[in-house]
Parts: C-alpha cells; structure tokens; sequence
C-alpha cells in the first residue's frame, strides 16, 4: 500500500496525474453552513447599530467568501426589522447608465437628468428629499447589497453617493482586492462613514471545524492538510475540492473518518474558473506560467531564458499569478495557488514538457548542482524528459526522497525500468538495497521490504552498514509482520563475528523487543548502559525503550525526562539538517513522550506534544508514525475520559493502519474504541469493534493484551454483566503485576474500583500508588479507597484528585458518588457541591454513560427555586422575574438566597455555571449497564 502522497509535490518533481476532474455523477452540491465568521457577522452588526455609519465594505480576495458573509448581513439586517434590497454589479451592466441599480427605480429614476433620478430613487428608498435632518434614524434605513462595487457603472455609482449622504440606504458592498482602481471604490472607501471589514482565507482549524460541520463526521489529518495546501484557505476552492472529491469517491467515508484516496481534482466548475483566471496569457509570460508549473520552484535566474522583458514577471505577480521567495542567496518563483498548476500542467502537450525539462536539465547543470535538493530535482527533470541518468545521480537523488520522506519516489527511482543499472541484484549496492528496504517498509511493502533488507544485510561492510541493516531489518520483522521470535533470531544471528560494542548494541535492541513482549523488570537491567552506545540514532533508540519501560513501571519522572531530552535532541539534528535517516523522524520519539507524561497524569502536555509530531508527521508523510501518534493520543484521551476525542483518535488510527495493512496499532486501536463505545453506554457498537480486531498478530505486545482485555471487560460492563466485568479486569492486571507493567495493573484495578470492585483493590492500588510517582496513580488509589469507604468527603477530596491529574471521568463518577454519600448523610448543600463538580467534569467526557455514573437526577432546588434561579440566571433582574411569575420581588430575592445556599454559591454568574453542572450531570446515562443508582451499592 502506497502513503499518503497527496499535501505536496516533493522539490522539482514532475508532475504526476492528479486526479479526476469530472463533475460528480449524482452531486449533492448542498450550500454549506454559515460558518468560523462569526467575528465579520458581529462587526457589521455593530456597524448596523451605529448612526455614523453609512456603508460597509467587505473586501478580500476572490474567493474567500465575501459574497457569503454581505448575505448574511443583509439577512441580519432583515431579520432587525429592515428593508433590504440586492444590486449585482458587472462588467457588461457598467455599459449602461443605472445599470447596476435600474431594476430597483421607477421608470422615472431613470433620466439623463441627475437631480430627477436621485429624488426618485430617494422617494423609492423610503427618504423625502430636502428633510436630510437625520430624522431618518439608523433603524429605519433601507439596507442595500451591492456585489463587486468596483464593477459599478458611473451613473449608479453618483447616485448611491447621494443616496449615502442624505442617509436613505445603508450600503454592503463587496470589493475584491487587487481590483482595478474605482472610482465608486474611492469615493465611497473615503468616507469618514465608512467602515471596512477584512476577509481572510480560512485557517488550519476553521476548516476542520467546517468540513466536520458539513461533512457530519471528522476528516483524517491528512486529508484535512491536503484540502487546506490545494485550497489554501479559499473557500470557493475548497467548496469545489470537496465536492468534487465527495462526488467521484476521490474523499470517501469509512470508519466513521473521512480519507482521501488520491490527490483532489475539484469540479469542472473549478477547472472554468481557474481558466477564466488565466485568459489573456500568451507569448513570455505564458512561457513562464509553465515553466513554473512544471519545475515550480524555479529560480528567478532561470526566468530570463523565457522572460524577455522584465516586465512580464513584474505583470504576472502584480495580477496575483506568481509570487516571489527569497531562500537564502536564492531567489525563487512559484505560483499563487498550486492549483493554478493543475490547470497549466493539464493542457501542456506532451512535447512542450520534454522540451521544459531538457532546457531547465541543461539550466541546472550550467549553474552547478550544489544544493541538496539538486540532485532530485536534475534527476526528476531527466526521468520526465525521457534523458539518460547517471546511476550515481539516481542514488543521490534517492537519498534526498528519502531525507523527505518521500518513498514513493525512491521506489521511482531505484526501482523503475530505466534504473536497471543501479537495482540490478548482481550489482546493486548497499545502499540501494538498504534504501528500497525502508521504502518497501514505509509504504505497508512488508515482503518486498524483508527481501531488500535482507540483501542489505548480506552486502554490509562493516559494523556500522550491518547494525543499520539489522535494525531496519528488525523493525520491519517485528511491526510489520507482527513476528517477535523471527526479530530474535535476525537480531541474535547477526552478533556473530563483530566487535563488543556492536554486539552491546544488538543486545540493546534485543532488550527493547523483549520488553514489548516480556518482563519489564528483567528487561530494563539490559538498557542501563543505551547512553553508552556511541552512534545516535543507536544510543537514541536504547534510551526511548528505557523510557517506555519506566513510565510502565511507575517511574514516570525520569520517563518523562529521558524522553524530552531524546525528542529534543532528534528535534534539534532535524533542524540543523544534520540528519537524514527517515526511521530517526522526530516525531517518533514523541509517542514515548505521550506515554511518558499520560501516565504520570500531564494530559494536557501529552496532547500538545501528540498533536505537534502529529501534524509534523503529516507533513512528512510519516503515515506509520501518524498511526501510532493518533493511536496514543487515543489512549491518552481514554484515560482521561473525554471520549469524543478518544473516538476521534482511534478512528483515525484505525483508518491508517486498515488502510496500509499496519496490524499492531490496528489492534490496541480497536480495542481502545471498543472501550470508548462501552464508555459511551452503547453495547453494540462495543461488541462490533471488538469483533473487527479479528485475527490479531501471533506475538501481542503487553499493551495489546491487556487493552484487549480492558475492551472485553467494558463491552461485558455495556451488556450489563458487572461481575465478569470486574474478573476479566482483575486477572488482567494479575498479569500486568507479574510482568512489572504496573502502570496497566493500575489502570485496570482502577476499572474494577469503577465498576463496584472498590473493596477488593483498593489496597493494592495503594500499594501502586507508593512505588510510583505518578499524581494518576495517586489519584486512583484515592478514588478507590474512597469508594471502598463510602465517606461522602473522603470521595469529594478524591474527585478534587482527579481532576488535578486529569482523569475528568472518573473524577465526575467519584464526584457523583460523593453526591449520593451527602445525601445519604443528610447534608444537601454538600450533595448539590458534589454534583456540581460532577457535572463540570462530565462536561468535558463528550458523551460518556458509565455505570458508575448512575441515573436518576440531582435535585437540590423545589420547583419554584428552579424556576426562579432558571430566569437568574438567564440574566433576569428579579423585578423581571416577579412580573413574569406574577410573585412579589421578596418572593424572588428569599427563593434565590435559598438556592445560593443549597448550592454554596453567591453570585448570578456562579449560579449559571452551577446550573448548567447540574443539567449535564442529571443527563440519565441509560444503557444497560446502569443500575438504578450506582455498582458502588449494588
């Protein structure tokens, strides 16, 4: 299976089909939702209210939505009470007089005589002329839109003018930036009444938030990079790319996530309108647009062999085609928009391409091939043009596809027909078969991958390129084919005839594999000395593991420590450029800084770390390390209870790893959505996903296991079934114990505390709690000792724990239970508390209907002190309220003083959040699992 190939185009690589660009064959062009403007709806909205202001001009780019957002505020204007009307203007009605504006005017509006014109259409406009005394207030103008103002023809632009000042219409108007100079523009834009209001391109995160909105399920972070890099935030663009792409299956939903399936080729709508774009072009500039298309980024140097005049360049930037980057001492030029490329690449004919690449080969190679990215781009050049490559340009281009993380294109280029020379297993190198390897491996190739390895490994020299080849060869062994005694042995076989250092290295990685499969506490002895190794990327790896094991082990300081300073360094060679191995990404070594400080009870850190390797690991097309972040991010948000985010982290882990045939993460991914149903009281979407793990690796990893025990335990707690709940947990952290993950062991007691086994674990949570540094483990064995306890108060202190280490879920169930203990004990005011701090956890836990949760509802308050507190806090002064109840004002003030008691607040603004606490906490978790109050008294 290919990776994800689709947010860009390497450096100088020729261009590739990009996709199907016909309309979709049963479209379902719906309007999208008004949506991530709200700050331009409210600007107008303040501008509407104000007696100085006459006109609004909403101007941006094409494209950006500008139109859009004058509707919406001529809909906000209509729904306050104003008469609105709408004018288009347009090339070919700005060659008739009124044009623009004729048909709002009686047929009188329209003379060659000014002054009859603007008292008929002050008359049509609600004003009488002579009575400009401001009469006429805000509230009463007509409100009138008017699309592409810099279109208007000059008879109606004096006349709006007019209309302007003696204050008969308040005007929205469109202005596209870069537009030619208008003198509608500039007369109305000088006005002291006028007001501008900027539309920008869509951000990163307005357009996950509108695709999720429009799409009604969330979109894979891939696929969400490609659409904001081809639309670059355009909304007509990405309005068309998606469409298109929904339409032709190009953007395709499964498991509940949104993924592309190739790079998106818009409508034919969207193909008209780049065109229309780029009329008018011919000659040296439309030389240029495509030798930018094809070789983008092309340095200006190059320009001059198809700009003869400067001037064309200057024109084709002015008209917002190309842009100008200064890189260094290099200056280069790429197109605005990179699908102003697909459009030029597309109907270049096949001729003129090999005569682009040839002059550009020969360009390059007069000005020296220094940089780095030389290589691939002279060597991308001569593939496209048909021309005879040297084997040893080929490797160096390999190996800068490869630093980039290109696979694909190393496979292109050491593996296609016309590379015989350099694949060819009589004579290929080392590096060859170690670079095909990786490739294979990266790209879901497992076969392919353990042949080319393997040959790598059989034409080392030396220690270096044999422990570079093993490691490779083991990673592939152990996470591809999911086979740990086939790692062992490879690992084990190659220590024979090389030196000590190298045999300690191999010992090292031999550690790191046992210890996914085998005893923590045996294993870490034989990682002691991984800081000792002397080649990084060795030493790095070593030291991750070791990590790993102590965040397991409950020693989460120095986990959390170790792995910041590996992340950190690998971070730090990155940005130097001083290291191109692709398995020493650096967003690997933060899924140990994930686990390391979710365990130690930092989520909020452990997501900032996921989400940034996340994205970089995007961008680097890094598809296997995306699984695998999104997979412990998942986890991450699992533990701490907020489940939407948990489903969306696996659901996008599962995706990824379906989708490239990755079975470890697959696994502890299912099964971690597995709990996220239970959790969510839905027993069958439980069942179904833990069904779906179907035949799982032979040799599961520790975590494996015990998170597919953890998912059969809850999908029997969804079904009802506490009591096998409580022992499929329990004998899974005996097993966790006996192998020293006591991180897991913890984790599943505190499952079994949560579903009524509190009595029978808390002690050895406590134990836990003693060996470990970790808030987490601290705040688990708390919780369970103070439901084992039944204190009302030692379970609100515990819940106060939880929320500290960012358990939101089961700080809300331990909250809820001390709820039920207040009033058991008869203290209201302290069940109301209790509650109210359940609720604003619960808040945050997206869904979840435990059973620990319970059902039936908090109700602190009477009727009427509901009632009353509910207007409160609407923001209802308490005459208000007694008008509306018909009760005296006393009445109000004596009610309200008795909810501020029983809630232990004192203030309207504290009693909207505590009433919204108790609204979400007395939400009925349903689900079949539920007892009528809680397991804890079952």
């Amino acid at each position: 299976m290919k990776s994800n190939r689709f947010s860009a185009l390497p450096v100088g690589r020729p261009d590739f089909p990009t996709g199907r660009t016909s309309e979709p064959a049963s479209p379902v062009r719906e309007r999208w939702p008004f949506t991530a403007r709200q700050t331009e709806l409210d600007a107008f909205a303040a501008c509407l209210e104000s007696p100085a202001t006459t006109a609004v001009l909403i101007h941006g780019e094409a494209g950006v939505g500008k139109s859009r957002i004058a509707e919406e505020c001529l809909s906000l204007a209509a729904r306050n009470g104003h008469r609105v009307e709408r004018a288009v203007a347009t090339a070919s009605a700005a060659t008739l007089p009124l044009g623009a504006l004729a048909h709002l005017l009686p047929s009188d509006a329209v003379s060659d005589d000014a002054v009859t014109a603007f008292h008929a259409a002050a008359r049509t406009f609600g004003l009488h002329p002579g009575h400009n005394d401001g009469s006429q207030g805000a509230g009463r103008r007509a409100v009138l839109l008017v699309d592409d103002l810099h279109l208007l023809d000059s008879a109606s632009a004096v006349l709006l003018g007019h209309l302007l000042w003696a204050r008969a219409v308040f005007l929205i108007a469109t202005v596209r930036d870069g537009a030619p100079p208008s003198d509608a523009v500039e007369s109305i834009d000088r006005s002291d009444s006028t007001r501008r209001i900027a539309v920008h391109r869509f951000t990163r995160a307005q357009v996950r938030n509108l695709l999720r909105r429009c799409l009604r399920h969330p979109i894979e972070h891939a696929a969400l990079e490609t659409l904001v890099s081809s639309s670059r935030g355009n909304a007509l663009f990405l309005y068309e790319l998606v469409s298109g792409a929904v339409g032709d299956g190009t953007l395709a939903l499964g498991d509940g996530l949104w993924h592309l399936n190739g790079r998106p080729g818009g409508t034919k709508r969207l193909s008209s309108i780049i065109r229309r774009r780029l009329e008018g072009l011919s000659g040296p500039r439309e030389d240029i647009m495509e030798l930018v298309a094809l070789c983008e980024p092309v340095p200006l140097a190059s320009l001059r062999s198809v700009a003869t005049d400067p001037g064309d360049v200057e024109w084709l930037e002015r008209h917002g085609l190309i842009q100008i980057h200064a890189t260094g001492r290099r200056t280069y030029c790429t197109l605005v928009h990179p699908l102003y490329g697909d459009v030029l690449r597309q109907r270049i004919p096949p001729e003129r391409r090999r005569a682009i690449y040839t002059a550009q080969v020969a360009t390059l190679r007069s000005h020296g091939v220094r940089r780095r990215e030389d290589a691939l781009r002279l060597a991308s050049w001569q593939l496209a043009a048909g021309l005879p490559v040297d084997p040893e340009l080929l490797m160096s281009a390999a190996a800068m596809a490869r630093h980039v993380r290109d696979f694909p294109t190393v496979l292109e280029l050491l593996s296609g027909p016309s590379q015989v020379s350099v694949s060819d297993g009589a004579s290929a190198p080392f590096g060859v078969w170690l670079m095909r390897g990786e490739a294979y491996h990266h790209t879901g190739d497992w076969e392919r991958a353990e042949h080319c390895l393997a040959r790598a490994q059989e034409k080392a020299v030396g220690d270096t390129e044999l422990l570079t080849a093993v490691m490779e060869r083991t990673q592939n062994l152990f996470w591809g084919f999911g086979d740990a005694q086939r790692t062992l042995e490879v690992n084990t076989s190659a220590g024979a005839g090389i030196g000590p250092g190298a045999r300690r290295v191999l010992r090292i990685n031999e550690a790191g594999y046992l210890m996914y499969c085998g005893d923590i506490r045996r294993v870490l002895p034989l990682l002691e000395d991984a800081e000792q190794v002397q080649v990084p990327r060795l030493r790095m790896w070593g030291q991750l593991q070791k990590s790993l094991a102590l965040a397991y082990l409950g020693r989460t300081r120095e986990a959390v420590e170790l792995s910041r300073r590996v992340h950190e360094e690998m971070t730090d060679a990155a940005g130097e450029g001083g290291r191109s191995d692709p398995s020493a990404h650096c967003s690997g070594p933060a899924i140990y800084r994930v686990v390391a400080l979710t365990e130690a009870g930092r989520p909020d850190e452990a997501r900032a770390v996921g989400e940034e390797a996340y994205t970089g690991a995007v961008g680097a097309q890094a598809v296997y390390l995306q699984a695998w972040i999104a997979a412990h991010l998942g986890r991450c948000e699992l533990m701490a209870g907020r489940l939407e985010r948990a489903r969306d982290w696996y659901g996008e882990a599962i995706s990824l790893a379906r989708a490239n045939n990755y079975p470890r993460p697959l696994v502890i991914s299912c099964a971690g959505m597995a709990v996220v149903h239970a959790q969510a009281g839905s027993a069958a979407d439980a069942r179904a996903m833990f069904e779906t793990i179907g035949r799982a690796p032979a040799d599961l990893q520790q975590s494996a296991t015990f998170s597919m025990e953890l998912a059969a335990a809850w999908a029997a707690a969804a079904d009802g079934d506490l009591t096998r709940a409580r022992r499929l947990l329990t004998d899974a952290a005996r097993q966790a114990g006996e192998v020293g993950m006591h991180a897991y062991e913890g984790w599943l007691l505190s499952d079994v505390a949560r579903l009524g086994g509190a009595a029978g674990v808390h002690e050895r949570l406590s134990e836990l709690a003693r060996i470990s540094d970790s808030p987490l483990a601290r705040a688990r064995a708390a919780a369970a000792a103070a439901h084992a306890a039944g204190s009302a108060r030692s379970l609100r202190d515990a819940a106060d724990l939880c929320r500290l280490a960012g358990a939101d879920l089961l700080a809300a169930e331990t909250a809820r239970e001390a709820s039920r203990a207040a009033e058991r004990e008869g203290d209201t005011r302290s069940a109301a508390a209790a509650a109210i701090l359940a609720g604003q956890s619960l808040a945050q836990c997206g869904g979840a209907r435990t059973p620990a949760l319970g059902v039936g509802a908090v109700r602190p308050l009477t009727r009427r002190e509901s009632e009353i507190a509910a207007l409160a806090a609407e923001g209802l002064a308490s005459q208000e309220i007694a008008s509306r109840l018909m009760v005296s004002i006393r009445t109000v003030d004596n009610h309200l003083l008795h909810a501020y008691a029983k809630l232990g607040i004192d203030s309207r603004t504290q009693l909207r959040v505590a009433l919204a606490a108790l609204a979400e906490v007395n939400v009925s978790p349903g689900g079949s699992g539920s007892s009528v109050d809680s397991p804890h008294r079952s």
